[in-house]
This record gives structure tokens, C-alpha cells and sequence, in this order.
């Protein structure tokens, strides 16, 4: 996959493969001027991570080729002696008891659940990015 270089290191990651997620995200994420990649399965969020350094993953977690728990892993496993650790929130419809211990287990750093709420995602950018404007992360 071809990623464009000029956003290295100052974009956010998304990894949905629900087309209408998709939309939900690139809406939000536009209107605030941030610079975004959308990716369809894990395999092409693991390739985004190593081609982009994003500064933030939103890992869905039931995506095809690769799910977003065996990408969570993979990014972890390669971040291993690098001294960086991306943050990752994981994007789900699964809200059963165990399913967050789960996913943090597995190396992400929060949870989210979807329907996708525009604006609990800015809120959850501006935390995660420890600022007090979505604008200000890059």
C-alpha cells in the first residue's frame, strides 16, 4: 500500500473496515483539520504504523485479513527496542464483560465502543494527546 510521506509522523491511524465508521471518521477527523489515514484491516494498519509513525491508532477490532487484536500485537512486538510505544485505542461493537481486559491485555491503551461518537472520539484525541485542543496535536 502507498501512504503519503509528507504526514509522517503527525497523523492519526484508523483502522475500520465498516464503510460508514469510515465516513463517521473522516467527517470528524477533517472538520478538525487533522491529518488522517483510514485503513481496512489490521495487516494494512501494521504496514500504516511502519510507513507513518502516527501519533494515535484507532484500532477497530473485528476487521478481515488481520483483526485488530493480532495488529495491536504485531505493533507491539515491533515497537520492542525502539523506545516508542504509539498510543492505541481500540474501536468496538463489542461491549461484553472481558472484552476490554481483552484488548488491553493484548497491548492496547484504551476502549472505546461503538456507535462511533464524534465528538467522545475529539475528546478522546485531546486526552490521549494530552491537549486541551484536537488542533494542537500536530
Amino acid at each position: 500500500m502507498n501512504f503519503d510521506l509528507s504526514i509522517k509522523g503527525k497523523c492519526i491511524l484508523s483502522a475500520e473496515d465498516n464503510e460508514v465508521n469510515q465516513i463517521v471518521l473522516e467527517h470528524t477527523l477533517s472538520e478538525q483539520d487533522l491529518p488522517f489515514v483510514i485503513v481496512s484491516n489490521g495487516e494494512e494498519a501494521v504496514e500504516g504504523w511502519q510507513a507513518l509513525d502516527p501519533v494515535l491508532i484507532f484500532m477497530d477490532i473485528s476487521m478481515p485479513v488481520m483483526n485488530g487484536i493480532e495488529a495491536i500485537k504485531k505493533i507491539r512486538e515491533l515497537e520492542v527496542g525502539t523506545g516508542k510505544r504509539v498510543p492505541i485505542a481500540a474501536l468496538t461493537a463489542h461491549a461484553l464483560s472481558g472484552d476490554e481486559a481483552r484488548m488491553l491485555e493484548a497491548g492496547a491503551d484504551y476502549y472505546l465502543t461503538k456507535p462511533i461518537n464524534p465528538n467522545l472520539l475529539l475528546q478522546k484525541i485531546a486526552e490521549i494527546t494530552d491537549t486541551s485542543s484536537t488542533r494542537a496535536i500536530l
